[in-house]
């Protein structure tokens, strides 16, 4: 039984099915210049345009998606634009000795926080981390009050991947905007479970989105970037690639050929989800409160206890992180592990096996260190529930 679907989705069948010509018969490479090209081109532009159309805006200039190879990339990308496009900025209205200045919470990615620090100790920046509340969410007002006169980026996750919790996004996007800072929110778990329209969003600078989340493959993944947002307000930015510097794809900004049978794959899991995403959110909340039904019923209540917001408003609608009284994660992860399918928190965990993002929650320990994190998907069903 599979239940760990924040991990990982399996590959669809119908986007394995869109994939396949472009691995047989459609071989091109799309920068070309010859008769081979034409249609894998043509595949990686529509691509493109059903992914502006999962955020709700399916007219905009084509060059506002840039395509990656993980979500990692597309994270990183997005701090070195906003470093790069701001450092004459920030030496100019401050001095050459003034380090831009970064907003985030205690919560995200490592592909984030591990970057950050790093940046860091690099002495390239300042980073803030603003804690979240006890229920796994940040404060928005936490956030803006944390903005110095040198921020130039706010960086939010959309969705937690193991509390489940949404953050707020929109509100944080909304002042960014009005405060000329660039905005980016990495929206991997998000996205097919519920709305990553722009207008929900606050309309950010920057978003990440991860093919292996929605039903595509491992090894694609995308930047949304608002046209213009890197040289507005003062920003400006070199004519040549960020992080990968060659070829000149990716409209000069990310070298490399494209990925096309995985670029056409992620262009159709966001169709899938532009579809489905409401339906499949219902579905998969009624099997999350079926599982915790089910636990507690066996376990009792009071050895069961569910961390992250309480408000289904607030939270992934298939996220389901438990805290089992007493119990060690791992150790009945590995007892069951030839039968479910299951994760102990996120991937990354300290020394005492709890996970940062349930210390910065402040779960106690005896359930802290019994955490699952159930993550249902769209094929779940309710006989693998009971």
């Amino acid at each position: 039984i599979y239940l760990d679907y924040n991990g990982t989705t399996p590959v669809y069948p119908q986007i394995l099915q869109a994939m396949l010509p472009y691995l047989t018969t459609q071989f091109g490479n799309p920068s070309s210049g010859h008769l081979f090209h034409r249609q894998p081109r043509q595949a990686v532009d529509r691509a493109r345009k059903q992914l502006l159309t999962l955020l709700g805006q399916p007219e905009a200039d084509l060059s506002s998606i840039w395509f990656t190879s993980c979500g990692t990339e597309s994270d990183n990308l997005a701090i070195q634009l906003a470093l790069q496009s701001s450092s004459k900025l920030i030496s100019t209205r401050f001095g050459a000795h003034t380090l831009p200045h970064i907003v985030s919470c205690n919560v995200e990615h490592p592909a984030i926080s591990g970057y950050l620090d790093a940046l860091v100790e690099e002495k390239v920046c300042e980073v803030t981390y603003v804690p979240v509340q006890s229920d796994g969410m940040v404060s928005a007002d936490a956030m803006i009050a944390a903005i110095q006169p040198q921020t130039i980026l706010m960086t939010l996750m959309l969705a937690n991947n193991e509390s489940g919790a949404l953050q707020p996004v929109q509100k944080v996007a909304q002042h960014c905007s009005k405060a000329n800072i660039l905005f980016h929110t990495d929206a991997a778990q998000a996205v097919g479970k519920v709305s990553v329209d722009l207008d929900d969003l606050g309309h950010p600078d920057m978003i990440s989105i991860v093919g292996h989340k929605m039903g595509a493959p491992k090894g694609i993944a995308c930047l949304y970037v608002r046209p213009g947002c890197c040289e507005q307000h003062g920003r400006a930015l070199h004519n040549r690639g960020i992080l990968l510097i060659g070829g000149g794809q990716e409209h000069g900004r990310r070298g490399g050929t494209e990925n096309v049978p995985y670029i056409v794959g992620f262009g159709e899991a966001a169709s899938l989800a532009t579809k489905d995403w409401k339906s499949n959110s219902i579905k998969m909340e009624g099997l999350r409160t079926r599982l915790l039904f089910n636990l507690e019923n066996w376990l009792g209540k009071d050895m069961v206890r569910t961390n992250g917001p309480s408000n289904p408003a607030h939270r992934l609608p298939n996220t389901l992180s438990v805290g089992l009284k007493g119990i060690h994660s791992g150790a009945l992860l590995a007892a069951i592990g030839d039968q479910v399918a299951a994760s102990a928190g996120a991937t990354c965990h300290s020394a005492s096996g709890v996970s940062s993002v349930l210390k910065a929650m402040g779960v106690p320990e005896t359930f802290a260190r019994g955490t699952l994190r159930l993550s249902l998907g769209t094929h779940t069903t309710e006989q693998e529930v009971d």
